[in-house]
């Protein structure tokens, strides 16, 4: 079944076991826990007596025997038949040590806890059992009690012993995923210890990483070392316990994989690094990504830059043009006599207000062209003091309107003042042209601190607008009211880019024949590239 036939059920009542059962996978047996049920115990011992006398014991004591055998191959085939929880094995069986082989292949085999039985107590015996690693040894005759006690001890300790062995076989499977690697330093012993994973990230074979200059130095060129020694450095001689680092690892034609450490440093009561103990993971797919990632905005950095230059040059080269086209057409107008045609004279009209629009859309193209060309300086902009000026630039239109401009007091803003007065400019004068008929336009701009951010609100009573173009309002040459009204259709997205490269963002709200409300922010700290 393939991996995303899933089985369907109601809600989430899909398990994971349900999904490994549907592939055919041998769920794992959970382990039964301590106490629930008696331990079985494989006696291997070839005097009878002495074997129906431990059996009767271990019944007693509240064990259960598994099976009694005589010899090496019984005790194996009993092992992997009834799978006891320990084995109590005579060390020699029919004259000979068959119980220390019969013991060695047990563990190898099934990873069973041995406890040998034995009256012999001779060194060379008892060396020789040593390297089976037993868990206990009981000397014929014994009482109950040292039965008792070698047996729980035993059963614990390989207890103990199998989960410590499957944590870090845990461990070393998830390190292995994760692409992690231990490292640890014991400036007490000199002894450095590193785990396969980390001498694979390291190219490194094994046994070769000996100490903190073979993990941290080698392959790095020299300016690379001296960087990583003055951090060493700085590290070792201050109170900093953890610290975390990224690097490269140069190997064969001049690849690289790159790490993250993070240490941690234990001190002596005189501060001095006793011991240190940390991680590194593989990052060199993140790298990857992000270098990706910045050659990608690189790339859009330089083709922004080539599409503002033909915007701007083709807006500049269309310029003449239209403007010989319009001195034309004035100098058409001129040469007409009183007795020429109206029709001749409507004519001229609309070919010349066609060609004065058009130079004023190539006016408005070239103006948003050139945003962002003198943006690297950065400055402040007093807001109070640029109202006054545009106010000051739409005189005539505020006296012909009888318009009211009202501020509450402005902030300092940090983008630069010609930025700033372009972008009041152009929401207090659509405020003005954008009017009610037989209402006199006013204007009211107000701001109030928002986290690193100023938001200003610039509030009019004019025509607004359905909301439904709440969004078109700010794309190049968008008009919504008629061409009755002078203007490019350009001004509100040069009112966006100029927020938007600060950093910014810019909305409206509008009722249709109430007036409208333009809410951006600008920055309070300077940024780069305004």
């Amino acid at each position: 079944m393939p991996l995303t036939d899933v089985p369907e059920t109601a809600g989430n009542d899909v398990s994971l076991a349900s999904i490994l059962a549907s592939k055919q996978l041998a769920p794992l047996k959970p382990a039964s826990p301590d106490g629930a049920k008696k331990l079985r115990i494989l006696v291997v011992e070839d005097e009878r007596i002495v074997a129906r006398d431990l059996q009767i014991r271990l019944i007693n004591l509240g064990y259960e025997v598994s099976e009694i055998t005589s010899s090496r191959v019984d005790a194996l085939k009993s092992a992997g038949r009834n799978r006891p929880d320990l084995v109590l094995m005579d060390i020699r069986l029919n004259g000979h040590a068959e119980g220390i082989e019969a013991a060695r292949e047990l563990k190898d085999d099934f990873n069973l806890p041995v406890i040998y039985l034995t009256g012999h107590s001779d060194s060379a015996t008892l060396n020789q059992a040593r390297l089976t690693e037993p868990f206990g040894y009981i000397l014929k005759p014994f009482e109950n009690r040292e039965l008792v006690a070698a047996i729980e001890t035993a059963v614990y300790k390989h207890r103990a012993e199998t989960r410590l062995r499957e944590t870090n076989n845990r461990l070393q499977l998830a390190q292995r995923a994760g692409r992690v690697g231990v490292f640890d330093w014991n400036g007490d012993t000199g002894e450095f210890y590193v785990t396969p994973e980390l001498e694979e990230m390291h190219h490194a074979a094994p046994g070769t990483l000996r100490g903190l200059d073979d993990l941290w130095q080698r392959g790095a060129d020299e300016s690379e070392q001296l960087e990583i020694r003055r951090r060493f450095a700085d590290w070792a001689n201050c109170d900093r316990a953890e610290e975390s680092w990224e690097y490269r690892i140069p190997f064969e034609a001049g690849s690289a994989t790159w790490v993250q450490v993070r240490a941690k440093v234990y001190r002596d009561a005189q501060g001095w690094p006793k011991r240190i103990i940390g991680t590194e993971v593989d990052i060199t797919a993140r790298k990857e990504m992000e270098e990706a990632l910045l050659a990608k905005e690189r790339e859009l950095e330089r083709s922004n830059a080539d599409l503002q230059a033909y915007a701007y040059t083709i807006a500049h080269d269309l310029q003449e043009p239209v403007r010989t086209l319009v001195c034309g057409v004035e100098l058409m107008e001129r040469g007409l006599n009183s007795t020429a045609e109206n029709a001749n004279r409507r004519l001229l009209f609309y070919v010349k207000n066609s060609a004065e629009r058009l130079r004023t859309m190539i006016a408005g193209l070239l103006e948003y062209s050139r945003l962002g060309q003198d943006d690297d300086t950065v400055a402040e902009a007093d807001c109070n003091q640029i109202v006054v000026a545009v106010s000051e630039l739409l005189k005539a239109l505020i006296d012909e309107t009888g318009a009211r401009i009202e501020a509450s007091a402005l902030p300092v803003v940090a983008v630069s003042e010609q930025r700033v007065t372009q972008l009041f400019q152009n929401l207090i004068g659509n405020a003005l042209k954008f009017r009610r008929p037989g209402v006199a336009p006013s204007v009211a701009i107000t701001a109030e601190r928002a986290g690193s951010f100023w938001r200003f609100v610039v509030a009019d009573n004019g025509v607004g607008f359905d909301m439904i173009y709440r969004d078109r309002i700010f794309g190049v040459f968008k008009r919504l009211h008629s061409r009755e009204v002078d203007g490019t259709g350009i001004g509100l997205s040069v009112c966006k880019r100029i927020v938007e490269r600060a950093g910014g963002s810019i909305c409206a709200e509008s009722v249709l024949g109430e007036g409208s409300k333009f809410i951006f922010t600008l920055p309070v700290r300077a940024r780069s590239g305004l």
